[in-house]
């Protein structure tokens, strides 16, 4: 990013500018802020070419096909004004380089990435096609890389195929090197169609795998030749995908496949599914994007960018304050030395984790007012829903059923209430741990009025989908298990994530480590089928052990190795006397057994995510004194949860499981926030506004939430689990100290 120049105003519309991504001929890209404090890249439209038809209509058309395709792979326009003086366009920011940058300076991708790479953007061609589109300038420019995939950007030149007011025949539109033959041509109207994307996405396919465009360099002439006549150069192409790419680059359209084919033949085989996008990037270009994601969260917020002359007027009276605290504030130069530097930690390690998310059913469950009885069927009360949206029959159905019976307890004790000023009714959705169907049941949650907030959802992956679709229609959305700080980099309006980041969880790690724990060398172990999980948390751990010079031994497993005796040979030749593993229960049970074959007896650590019965199932004896830092408690044991636990018993005749009493906490508090308003302001964007200024002491821990919907890092929300006796044993707080 370049700083901004003399000549850039301070802000466009609302969003305050903070520097340059980029400028052309016709104009300029910065980043910006938005009101709400979203990270956005804006492009304007310089005034000059504002006042010619043809300019502004590409633009506005821009726009319009931008607001009109939908999909996970695609960048989201936030917000746009194509009429006004000099037109902009905002849309999502990805702070992650181009498919051409990546490539050029770290080399091409493995099959495995290029297959996540083709068939992510085949989805997202196919929904520009189902909208009657054609986006005819795909190229590596126009493809940014994130962790989970790449985005689809760029619609400028987008169009109907038969739509002729921005062409005529014989005028050839796109980027020489990667335009199809019937472009190449200057074909116009119906000439161009959907296949004329397949073509090109062969050829973005063939730079990603050899890094060189298939049909050379050179003059713009001799390029527009060789599309029309000659072979691609397919040379150095992994032989699994050949005959795939040499079907997309056929000079006949008739005889390419279709974007939908192109999903089922890319998704094939081991190519990573739905929300799994582990190990399909280079390692340094993961780095890349972890550092411009930390560079993005460093970046001032409106507070620290606003020019004199923005200066906020008085509001007036403030809404009714819905806070609930235990006491007084405590002044910042009282807290004791260790949690503030704790804090100073924890800050750093949320920027540099920043960068490091088959069929499916779903079902919809609606009861009245979640069981309550007479308050519940009061008819002179008003009746509001909260809806919980989560995994209620996937592979994450324990948590997600935790989350519900929770969220249904705390709104039958709300319900049962006397004084109780409206009627809570519960909608609980369920995702099956799918992201496409999260997206389905989340925009069907968004369009219906009576639900104000919703409780979940249960995954990274599934978040990812749906946060955008509650966005939209600016729904609050309280999310208790998953823990990827992209899920707050993104800047969703409506999105509170209610536990620590991943990221924020190392520094937990790094105390028990070097304190109870007496390590003097770690072994970091990286599994990269853990994806952004794993990355997240090793590398923040890897940055706090450098900070506080403590010696560490980093090692990164592949995917397609599941024999742990090579990585923990290397780490304990060199010295480690504890191990931290960043990865998921599966492959932690391998690393487990290993590290018992070893005969290993120094301290073995990981994440929240061996909480898991999966680990104990397939470690067996080789779990037993594994040490996890989660952001989740034993409600039978925290002291302040007995009564929630004894409630928990007598409705659902089982002990609370994990997960259930953070649910009831983030309930409790959006029922506290709503309480709070007067009757005709109790909308969800008024809830939202009282809960990020409110803070709420649960049984759990306290909520509080900072501007980017993270919570608010005091020093507390990390807990400590051992595995004894074959069983999962909580062990309070973890250490903020060493």
């Amino acid at each position: 990013m370049e700083p901004l120049r003399s000549s850039d105003p301070a802000r466009i519309a609302d969003h305050r500018l903070l520097g340059r991504l980029g400028a052309g001929g016709m104009g300029v890209v910065y980043l910006a802020r938005t009101p709400s404090g979203a990270l956005v890249a804006l492009k304007v439209l310089l005034a000059e070419y504002a006042e010619e038809p043809g300019f502004k209509e590409r633009f506005r058309r821009e726009v319009e096909v931008a607001r009109r395709v939908d999909n996970p792979w695609v960048v989201p326009l936030a917000d746009a004004d194509a009429d006004a003086e000099a037109p902009w366009l905002a849309t999502a920011f990805v702070p992650g380089p181009s498919l051409g940058e990546a490539v050029a300076a770290y080399g091409p991708l493995t099959e495995r990435g290029l297959r996540l790479l083709g068939a992510r953007l085949a989805e997202a061609l196919g929904e520009v096609h189902r909208a009657g589109l054609v986006h005819r300038d795909l190229k590596p420019g126009n493809v940014l890389i994130a962790h989970d995939g790449p985005r689809l950007i760029d619609f400028g030149i987008a169009r109907a195929p038969e739509d002729r007011t921005l062409t005529a025949t014989g005028m050839v539109v796109g980027t020489p090197g990667y335009l199809s033959p019937e472009q190449a041509e200057g074909r116009g109207g119906d000439g161009i169609g959907p296949a004329s994307d397949v073509f090109s996405l062969g050829c973005v396919l063939a730079f990603a795998a050899t890094g060189r465009a298939p049909f050379g360099s050179g003059a713009v002439d001799a390029l527009l030749y060789r599309a029309v006549h000659d072979p691609a150069d397919l040379d150095g192409v992994p032989a699994g995908l050949l005959d795939v790419l040499g079907r997309c680059l056929e000079k006949d359209p008739a005889r390419r496949p279709d974007a939908g084919e192109l999903v089922r033949e890319l998704a094939a085989d081991d190519a990573p599914q739905d929300g799994e996008a582990a190990d399909w990037l280079p390692d340094p270009v993961t780095r890349l994007i972890a550092e411009r994601s930390t560079a993005a969260l460093a970046l001032p917020d409106i507070e620290h960018t606003l020019a004199p002359s923005d200066a906020p007027v008085d509001p007036g009276p403030a809404e009714p304050d819905t806070r609930e605290t235990s006491g007084a504030p405590e002044p910042q130069d009282a807290r004791p030395a260790g949690r503030r530097r704790f804090l100073l930690l924890a800050g750093g390690a949320v920027a540099l984790a920043a960068g490091g998310g088959g069929a499916w059913w779903a079902v919809t469950r609606d009861d009245d007012a979640g069981g309550a009885g007479p308050a519940a069927a009061s008819s002179r009360r008003p009746v509001h829903t909260i809806a919980l949206h989560g995994d209620l029959s996937g592979p994450h159905s324990e948590t997600g059923r935790a989350q519900e019976r929770g969220l249904r307890l705390a709104v039958a004790e709300f319900n049962a209430r006397g004084d109780a000023p409206f009627t809570v009714k519960v909608r609980a959705v369920d995702d099956g741990g799918d992201p496409v169907a999260a997206a389905r049941l989340a925009a069907e949650l968004t369009e219906d009025p009576a639900v104000l907030a919703v409780v979940g959802p249960t995954t990274d992956a599934t978040a990812q989908t749906a946060l955008a679709k509650y966005d939209a229609g600016l729904l609050p959305v309280v999310a208790v298990s998953p823990g990827g700080i992209v899920l707050v980099l993104q800047g969703f309006r409506s999105f509170l994530l209610g536990r620590l980041p991943d990221s924020v969880l190392s520094i937990y790690v790094s105390n028990y480590l070097r304190g109870k724990a007496r390590s003097r060398k770690v072994g970091v172990v990286l599994d990269r089928p853990a994806g952004n999980y794993a990355a997240q948390l090793a590398t923040s751990l890897s940055n706090e052990l450098h900070n506080v010079q403590q010696p560490s031994v980093p090692e990164v497993v592949s995917a397609m190795r599941r024999d742990f005796g090579s990585a923990v040979d290397t780490v304990l030749s060199a010295g480690a006397d504890s191990v931290f593993f960043a990865g998921l229960p599966d492959r932690g049970a391998l690393i487990a057994a290993t590290l018992r074959e070893r005969a290993f007896q120094g301290a073995r650590v990981s994440g929240p995510a061996l909480l898991d019965g999966q680990f104990l199932t397939q470690a067996q004896e080789a779990a037993e004194g594994w040490v996890m830092v989660a952001p989740v408690i034993d409600a039978t044991i925290k002291p302040e949860a007995k009564k929630f636990a004894a409630a928990y018993r007598e409705r659902f005749k089982e002990a609370p499981p994990r997960y259930a009493a953070e649910a009831y906490d983030v309930t409790g508090m959006l029922l506290k926030a709503l309480s709070g308003l007067p009757a005709k302001s109790r909308t969800r964007e008024n809830l939202l506004a009282a809960v990020r200024a409110g803070k709420y002491q649960g049984i759990t821990k306290t909520f509080a939430f900072d501007k980017t919907g993270m919570m608010v890092i005091d020093g507390t929300g990390g807990f400590l689990w051992r595995v004894e006796q074959g069983d999962f044993v909580y062990g309070g707080p973890a250490p903020i100290t060493v």
